[in-house]
């Protein structure tokens, strides 16, 4: 999958600092944070942000959690996020030509809704939220293409992006391609009746069958006029995963291990009862 930037996130502190800062070092994971310190000192408790090359395209990345376990906040200081979100919006924006914020929080809608500052984000990309973003949805023109991907780790969430002009604002077409794609499908099994006439001429008997190839065309024809006009197209999937997408094998290595001393430590008691 190229590059991983992890936001650090609430259920991450289960086993402590010292295990995420492990794994980050014996791994090919950058952690990322701009609001968590190391206790009582000025110290980042992480990378705070980054910045990737794509050719000519440079895209900024940064992390905020709203919240710590009791427990973390023995080894870490939280900073409040809203005000070190500003913070970064404000030095990132004008390096980078996206800007994508990493958010831990269990209520991202209230995050989302505490600051208007957040405008100047291309993407907001949320964990710790139940539900996922479905790629039907509508995106609020003008703001942030805010994506939740849920947790229970069923999808991955792809977002592909063309861009021609730099200076113009991000369209998220993923709702126009989706039509395009719908009804095209529909116009095509319609023509299969016969394949070498048009389907006014197949249908003509038939105002029904009429009116929807009139209605699909329409539809096919807005949509399309509708990414042309858009520069800068932001396309959004979901893909399922399944018993059959291969598991990386370093990640592999710390399941089994895990399970095996799960297994062990479950002997162990049961030979103590």
């Amino acid at each position: 999958m190229g590059d991983y930037f992890y936001n650090v996130g609430q259920y991450d502190f289960a086993a402590g600092y010292d295990f995420i800062k492990q794994l980050e070092n014996s791994n090919d994971i950058k952690f990322l944070s701009s609001n968590l310190y190391i206790k009582d000192t000025n110290e980042l408790a992480f990378i705070d942000h980054h910045i990737i090359q794509r050719n000519d395209v440079r895209i900024g990345i940064f992390g905020v959690i709203t919240d710590i376990p009791q427990i973390a906040k023995e080894e870490v200081d939280i900073k409040d996020a809203i005000t070190i979100a500003k913070n970064k919006i404000n030095e990132l924006r004008p390096q980078v030509d996206i800007l994508v914020m990493l958010l831990n929080a269990s209520k991202p809608q209230a995050a989302y809704k505490a600051i208007s500052d957040f405008d100047d984000v291309d993407y907001i990309f949320s964990s710790r939220e139940t539900s996922r973003t479905r790629p039907e949805r509508t995106q609020e023109e003008g703001k942030p293409l805010q994506y939740c991907m849920g947790i229970q780790g069923k999808y991955i969430g792809r977002v592909d992006i063309s861009l021609s002009d730099k200076s113009k604002p991000i369209t998220d077409v993923t709702s126009r391609v989706m039509t395009v794609n719908l009804f095209e499908e529909r116009l095509n099994s319609l023509q299969k009746k016969d394949p070498e006439k048009p389907l006014e001429e197949i249908y003509k008997n038939n105002r029904n069958v009429l009116n929807m190839v009139e209605k699909f065309k329409s539809e096919v024809s807005e949509s399309k006029t509708g990414l042309q006009g858009a520069p800068n197209k932001s396309y959004y999937s979901l893909i399922p995963l399944s018993g059959n997408v291969k598991s990386e094998k370093k990640m592999l290595d710390i399941v089994d291990q895990a399970l095996k001393t799960c297994e062990e430590l479950d002997k162990k008691n049961s030979v103590k009862t």
